[in-house]
């Protein structure tokens, strides 16, 4: 009887209860504890879950004997975003079921990496033909140095009653606010798109963001600024002679 268990542990393989020696192995997932009876004693025995396992070159092998094997692994591949001919398909699968031994191996069994997760990893990095995804995107506008000088001539001719003159392009303060417009201009719009769960409905929705480093209000309100605090005498008089036109208007119309 004692004959009898140990031929059937030995015929069992790598399915139940992990062994000692985790090198040239390589993880398939767990199985779950079961109840086998003896063909020859009839006696039950308990078989505990553990590891799934084959050894690296079972698992190589079976890619080739077994076409459910191969035609899964097709799938998970697919799945990944690789188009792959049956040369290359054999060739990363050798490559994963390598790659999760050693992970496995090395950790003395405490990385339980499937050659699918394995994949998972080398397609994210290394997968041939499949470009990075960018995790947002930028919309950059274009403003020419004629366009900017345009923008701040109008807002002065509105605060300050007056153009900008070839004075004022020389000074520290216009420099400093077209250099600042610049940088507000190069920011852009960025846009980040991200799929988000549904509360009320449960499904799966592209939800976009758009965060504009650069509006035409921003812009005006940064030259406003700009030009009140170079020219203060001009925003004042232009003030003065805005509430006294106001003014005249008010008392021609009581008339």
């Amino acid at each position: 009887m004692a004959d009898d268990v140990d031929t059937f542990f030995n015929n069992y393989g790598n399915t139940g209860a992990t062994s000692g020696s985790y090198t040239n192995k390589v993880y398939f997932g767990a199985t779950k504890p079961k109840k086998v009876t003896m063909k020859r004693s009839g006696q039950v025995i308990d078989v505990p879950g553990g590891d799934d396992t084959l050894t690296t070159t079972e698992a190589k092998r079976l890619y080739l004997t077994d076409e459910s094997v191969r035609n899964n692994w097709i799938s998970a591949l697919r799945k990944n975003g690789i188009t792959a001919d049956p040369i290359q398909a054999r060739a990363i699968w050798d490559l994963s079921v390598d790659g999760a031994s050693d992970w496995y191996a090395t950790s003395n069994g405490q990385q339980k990496i499937t050659p699918e997760q394995y994949l998972g990893w080398y397609a994210g990095g290394k997968a041939a033909g499949k470009k990075p995804k960018a995790d947002l995107s930028r919309s950059i506008y274009q403003y020419s140095p004629e366009q900017i000088d345009a923008d701040i001539n109008e807002v002065a001719q509105k605060i300050l009653g007056r153009q900008i003159v070839d004075a004022d392009k020389s000074a520290d303060w216009y420099q400093d606010l077209t250099n600042g417009l610049n940088k507000m201009i190069s920011g852009g719009t960025t846009t980040i798109t991200k799929l988000v769960k549904n509360k009320k409905t449960g499904k799966l929705e592209q939800v976009t963001t758009q965060t504009p480093e650069f509006t035409k209000e921003k812009a005006v309100e940064t030259i406003e600024s700009a030009v009140k605090t170079a020219d203060p005498e001009s925003f004042k008089r232009k003030q003065n002679l805005d509430f006294a036109n106001w003014a005249f208007e008010k008392m021609g119309g009581n008339r």
